[in-house]
């Protein structure tokens, strides 16, 4: 059985994956009821509705994992994800907060930059 260190790595990765298909529905499944995200643009803040409604298929997205900081129930993840594009790559910090919610991790909080 994985740890929760391997747990949380994967499921980044696989928010990243979920993004480019625009799966809707897997990503409402990791996302919690009550949720908030910063946009890269700086100013943007979407709850879990807005940030489900804007999601559709894009280009590819590699992440990967910088820290995962877990304190019983709760985690920090920070990950650099890049977005490939024909007109290149784009690179964002990415922190994200999960707290572990009826036995599953749930993702919280979400914040990100341009780098």
């Amino acid at each position: 059985m994985p740890n929760d260190k391997e747990v949380l790595t994967q499921l980044n990765i696989q928010i990243g994956e979920a993004e480019t298909r625009g799966d809707r529905q897997w990503l409402g499944d990791v996302i919690a009821l009550k949720f908030a995200f910063r946009r890269a643009d700086r100013q943007t803040i979407d709850d879990r509705t807005d940030f489900l409604k804007k999601v559709t298929a894009s280009e590819p997205r590699d992440t990967s994992i910088d820290l995962i900081d877990i304190h019983g129930d709760r985690a920090i993840v920070r990950c650099t994800v890049t977005v490939k594009s024909a007109t290149g790559e784009k690179r964002y910090d990415n922190i994200r907060l999960f707290v572990r919610h009826e036995g599953k991790w749930r993702l919280l909080g979400w914040a990100n930059e341009p780098m």
